[in-house]
């Protein structure tokens, strides 16, 4: 029986190289040849989706955390922000003085700041991790980023905002007012001096997006297998007939899998597959 397989990207099929290993390469394309479908089912927006991955070979992409749903080369699915509820938002965030990035099919528009925010972060690993380096060069090289004061929200659609903030209660201040339309999504750790990640509408999450592409096969959700690590993968790891998270995912994630799987540079995702007499 066909089965349908999301796969999550950074953290899942990519581990600290920030490569797909040639064995999960393999393993994705094994499952397709024995007539499973194969879908990413990132938070990355699609402009944000290196080549290298894409080639891969997908029957179909979820991103933007279930923003945009693409089979093939056609578009099932688009979702946006209410442009006045966007508005509040950009209002918001501009008087806490929270950096920001506005994520659309074909650009991210960002506040200043946002990308020396990261590079500072990043600049002491990077001297000691060349191939790091390279991958997130090439990887701002292929993105298109524009300055936010480029951004035109009567006619451009946003689809989720990705937010930093050094103040975390300038942030938690905030939330009161983005709890009713969004879920809330955060990447930093509690130790950490900075809070950062991203909101997401409701009912436009990763898990409904699992749901539209089974309605669009006219499928089970109960054949659906999903691998994710992260708490942005929670509702696709909930939704999905069987869930696999990363050794490392946070507990409350680990409390709702089925299985877990091992550092993806060493063919985690493609151990899971053989495991599951995917491939």
């Amino acid at each position: 029986m066909s089965k349908y397989l999301f796969f999550d990207i950074d953290g899942t099929l990519t581990g600290p190289s920030r490569k797909v290993t040639l064995k999960t390469v393999e393993g994705i394309r094994q499952a397709r040849k024995n007539g499973h479908k194969t879908f990413l089912c990132t938070g990355r927006a699609p402009i944000s989706i290196m080549k290298s991955i894409r080639d891969i070979g997908f029957d179909g992409i979820i991103s933007s955390a279930g923003g945009f749903i693409s089979i093939g080369d056609k578009y099932i699915f688009e979702n946006s922000i209410d442009q006045y509820l966007l508005s509040e938002v950009i209002l918001l965030f501009t008087n806490a003085r929270i950096l920001f990035s506005l994520e659309t099919k074909d650009a991210l528009y960002q506040t200043p700041g946002v990308q020396e925010f990261f590079d500072q972060k990043n600049s002491s690993i990077l001297k000691e991790n060349l191939e790091l380096a390279r991958f997130l060069e090439e990887r701002k090289n292929e993105e298109v980023r524009l300055p936010v004061s480029k951004f035109d929200i009567l006619n451009t659609k946003v689809t989720k905002v990705g937010f930093i903030s050094e103040n975390k209660l300038a942030f938690y201040d905030c939330v009161k007012y983005l709890s009713e339309f969004f879920n809330i999504v955060i990447f930093s750790k509690e130790t950490d001096d900075f809070i950062n990640g991203e909101i997401i509408l409701k009912n436009c999450t990763k898990g409904d997006a699992i749901k539209r592409v089974t309605e669009y096969f006219k499928a089970k959700i109960e054949d659906t297998v999903a691998f994710g690590d992260s708490m942005n993968d929670y509702q696709m790891i909930e939704a999905a007939g069987y869930g696999i998270v990363s050794y490392l995912a946070p507990e409350k994630l680990k409390a709702i899998a089925d299985d877990t799987f091992e550092d993806p540079d060493n063919d985690g995702i493609y151990k899971c597959m053989k495991q599951l007499k995917l491939i």
